[in-house]
């Protein structure tokens, strides 16, 4: 029933696809995914012999470009294959056709089959033989682009793609570089290690786009933060010698990602490795302190932060230049102010550390956005970077969840509204009246409220009376007043806007 159905998915023309996304939403799915989502529930309890149709039947559905949804799916039967005995025995003798497919339907990978796909590449990955690593490079690139993914999800999937590749390559084995797509035949073979993969993953750092610069570097910050202790110094040090450079490009995109790469520098690395380093990495940092971009002079704060934590005040103003040592030095009397408020805090701090437990899903988050302070601005804003932002939501909601005893540590959202009326979420301007700090309460204002004086013709008046007298002449004063003999004023007894 499936392939008779397929065809009609494949001929659809746009505007067909662009009348069926129209349709409202009580209608029933095609009658395709349907069968699709059945057949990836029942794929775990197949037979052997069904993998043969199964997988002929899937090299028919990824090429379906203007089908998304259908591609997800046929993306997502083969994890699901991997979860049972029969299906991980087809994965291992159907390796080959699997690597083929894959690297065919590249072309035709919809945006939103981004995750799945790299999802199926980690299972084909998994089961494959020490003779056909080339697979890994064929498919390297693909892994390092979507390391820049919009979609968290699909981020993440690039970040665990990249480290499964090193572990596979650890493994060892044999890389035919003539079978690379766009490799000479020529080419000769190499063997598999971790200093081979950073070769290979360098290479993008001649990209002829910033994005592809950007994410290399992004790339090779998460596989040295995982495998940096089965790394030689030598390739450590060329590596960082390398990179440093890069905090000189003009291109913020480049020296977002570097940014990252500084810190996991500074914060993982050896101090044997890094401290002779810091003559190039400090006046880098410091370059960018006074840009315009807050995120940017956030991020070189909080770094110099973590290499003032590490290697002391000293050993950095040595390396900062003129202009740079008056941020050094706001850095240090703000972290001895927050040292001696813990201090005064005596047993909250046992409480704060409590809170700072299970904030990042990763150690690799936790080296990129952590921080030993519990009230740091930076946090938030070195979490607000596009390449990997976990750990920021998590970590408002854990605060939010945990709550703090101090008023001045707590952080949150506020809303400011009226004492008279309370605030219309659906009105356009709502979104002015939410603030990250905490409102001044209204204050009705307690003085007397000025009146304008008048006589009886409607004229201004402006007299040197006393208050009681001038009381009289405003026309909100009671009409018994105004005709009282002791109080009557006549036209003209005063000063008036016409003399």
């Amino acid at each position: 029933m499936l392939e008779n159905a397929l065809p009609k998915i494949d001929s659809q023309s746009q505007a067909t696809k662009q009348q069926s996304e129209d349709k409202t939403s009580n209608e029933m799915p095609p009658t395709s995914h349907t069968l699709m989502d059945l057949i990836i529930t029942l794929s775990i309890y197949l037979p052997l012999p069904t993998f043969i149709p199964l997988f002929d039947l899937t090299s028919r559905v990824l090429p379906i470009k203007p089908d998304p949804q259908l591609q997800k799916k046929a993306y997502k039967l083969l994890p699901r294959l991997a979860l049972s005995a029969n299906g991980t025995l087809a994965l291992s003798h159907r390796n080959q056709d699997l690597q083929s497919l894959l690297l065919a339907s590249a072309p035709t990978a919809a945006a939103p089959a981004r995750r799945d796909r790299l999802l199926a590449i980690a299972t084909v990955i998994n089961h494959l033989p020490q003779a056909d690593l080339h697979f890994i490079p064929s498919v390297l690139s693909e892994a390092v682009i979507a390391t820049k993914e919009v979609n968290e999800k699909a981020r993440s999937a690039a970040f665990d793609l990249l480290v499964l590749m090193a572990r596979k390559m650890i493994e060892g084995g044999s890389i035919d570089q003539s079978k690379i797509p766009h490799m000479d035949a020529q080419a000769p073979t190499t063997q598999a290690n971790l200093e081979e993969f950073f070769t290979m993953m360098s290479a993008g750092l001649v990209g002829s786009t910033p994005h592809m610069v950007s994410a290399s570097i992004t790339a090779l910050t998460r596989v040295l933060y995982e495998f940096h202790s089965e790394l030689t110094m030598n390739v450590i040090e060329d590596l960082v010698s390398t990179l440093t450079l890069f905090l000189t490009s003009n291109n913020r995109e480049i020296v977002r990602s570097c940014l990252g790469f500084t810190k996991v520098v500074i914060v993982s690395l050896p101090t044997e490795l890094v401290q002779p380093r810091l003559k190039e990495l400090i006046p880098g940092l410091l370059s960018w302190s006074k840009e315009h971009k807050s995120r940017f002079r956030a991020k070189v704060k909080h770094i110099l932060e973590r290499a003032l934590r590490r290697f002391g005040v000293a050993e950095v103003e040595k390396w900062c230049p003129e202009d740079g040592k008056k941020l050094v030095n706001n850095i240090r009397k703000t972290r001895e102010r927050k040292k001696r408020k813990r201090n005064e805090g005596g047993h909250e701090e046992g409480e704060a550390e409590v809170s700072r437990k299970g904030r990042f899903e990763s150690e690799y988050d936790e080296a990129i956005y952590g921080s030993d302070d519990d009230d740091d601005d930076d946090i938030d804003s070195a979490a607000s970077d596009e390449e990997v932002m976990r750990a920021a939501p998590r970590d408002r909601k854990q605060n939010k969840g945990n709550g703090s005893k101090d008023g001045k540590e707590a952080k949150g959202t506020y809303i400011i509204e009226s004492p008279d009326e309370p605030l219309d979420l659906l009105d356009r301007n709502a979104l002015g009246r939410i603030s990250s700090t905490k409102p001044v309460q209204f204050r009705q204002d307690q003085r007397k409220p000025h009146t304008s004086k008048q006589d009886l013709d409607g004229k201004l008046v402006f007299g040197n009376g006393d208050d009681d007298d001038d009381d009289a002449m405003a026309i909100d004063t009671t009409t018994s007043k105004r005709t009282s003999g002791k109080d009557f004023v006549e036209p003209g007894d005063d000063t008036t806007l016409e003399g």
